[in-house]
């Protein structure tokens, strides 16, 4: 006889989703993953806006993830208007980025995922029964806060950075403060692999297919897309390679590359190239090589610890040379309107991020493209929750669902960036 095992709402992660087992008896027929959050209509709402307008408005998107949706969409106008930026401007923005990192990866380890390894429902009980590794996460977290709120004015959505350069340059003291603050957590950053490294206690998934952006000497200048199958192509022919089709269940298109279901972020990242890890990041995944290299999605979250002591010690590498070269009051590069296409590649803390923007002559926006890494990573999810659920078959309900929302919380999806792609 049929029935339907329904999880909703999924818990513990960004936005709003849920998911529907369908079975036969104990045989698992089918699974359907629903990003459930509202469409947002961004690209719609970008067009006849003004090339000025284009990278305030999209960073909208979503909160958690407007520092690096306002840096890739500021690379993609620039682009189409042919602006470049000075050093300070690109080291500036990337430390934003890192302090995205920081913050974002904080965050989901410690209150989203730390409660599964401790068996307790959430931050409340987490508060009881660890409330010192709390108290840790927590204390990372707002070191990349207080980077993102000094750096971009503001925590979320920032103004600080902008077409062509910086509203105000970053005074020395504001800078060793940021310093000082970082390193007070960067021992914790180095140490929070050893939490996550906890085994994931159910039945091997397919391995994953793997993409993110290769690196490049300037780090926010990345052209090109690989995949661990040894192909790649570059970042602005992305519309000959990423295939989107809508799904009846969700809100969310779902992607292929190369007609395969794609996995981006951490776990992709440190597998495809991770020889431009920081030091103490490269001797932390060379301690955990065997648990991560080639491995399916169940080791994203120590990939994304191994990150995040990167992301700490890249930033204060950066802090030091902006402190070095100084406070400049720089006149930031003042556009000019024409007739163009540009396109920028990111890799936010959840995985590769497009942005693509077309403009007439008079600078007005006529056509708008983002692509997001969850859905980017919403086919592989939806296949790897098929693959669990099948391979706990007559295992009990209750075992099998809460193995479900784990996986979903390793992959770490933002269920508010994905669902904006739909167009109504």
């Amino acid at each position: 006889m049929g029935s339907v095992v329904e999880i909703a709402p999924l818990t513990r992660l960004e936005g709003h989703g849920s998911v529907r087992v369908f079975r036969e008896g104990c045989r698992v027929e089918r699974v359907e993953l629903h990003f459930d959050d509202s469409p947002r209509l961004f690209e719609a709402l970008l067009l006849g806006k003004s090339y000025a307008e284009v990278p305030d408005i999209v960073c909208r998107i979503c909160s958690l993830c407007s520092t690096v949706h306002k840096v890739t969409a500021l690379l993609a106008v620039e682009d189409a208007l042919g602006v470049e930026v000075s050093e300070v401007t690109t080291l500036t923005r990337d430390l934003m980025l890192q302090a995205g990192m920081i913050q974002d990866h904080a965050l989901h380890l410690y209150c989203l995922v730390l409660p599964d390894l401790l068996g307790v429902r959430g931050v409340a009980e987490l508060a009881q029964v660890a409330p010192d590794l709390l108290k840790t996460g927590l204390a990372v977290k707002k070191a990349g806060n207080q980077i993102l709120e000094t750096v971009g004015g503001r925590l979320i959505h920032p103004v600080n950075i902008r077409l062509g350069g910086l509203g105000r340059a970053l005074g020395k003291k504001e800078l060793v403060r940021l310093r000082d603050e970082l390193a007070k957590v960067l021992p914790a950053a180095q140490e929070a692999h050893r939490l996550f490294s906890t085994p994931f206690p159910f039945p091997d998934l397919p391995e994953p297919e793997y993409i993110a952006l290769q690196p490049a000497d300037n780090p926010l200048g990345a052209q090109l897309l690989r995949m661990s199958d040894g192909s790649s192509f570059p970042v602005r022919d992305y519309r000959r390679h990423i295939e989107e089709t809508v799904v009846g269940h969700s809100n969310a298109k779902l992607s292929r590359v190369f007609g395969k279901h794609a996995t981006v972020g951490s776990l992709a990242r440190l597998n495809l190239d991770a020889t431009g890890l920081e030091a103490g990041a490269a001797a932390l995944f060379a301690g955990h090589k065997h648990e991560l290299a080639g491995k399916d999605m169940r080791g994203n979250n120590l990939a994304q610890a191994i990150e995040m002591c990167h992301a700490t010690e890249r930033a204060l590498r950066l802090l030091d040379r902006l402190i070095e070269l100084g406070a400049r009051s720089e006149a930031a590069a003042e556009p000019s309107p024409r007739a163009g296409t540009g396109c920028a590649a990111g890799e936010a803390p959840r995985g590769v991020l497009i942005h693509s923007y077309s403009f007439d002559g008079r600078g007005i926006c006529t056509g708008a493209d983002v692509i997001t890494p969850t859905a980017l990573n919403q086919g592989a999810l939806a296949r790897d929750l098929e693959a669990l659920a099948r391979g706990m078959e007559g295992e009990e309900t209750s075992r099998m669902t809460t193995a479900l929302e784990r996986l979903i919380r390793c992959y770490d999806p933002c269920i508010s960036c994905s669902v904006h792609v739909l167009s109504l």
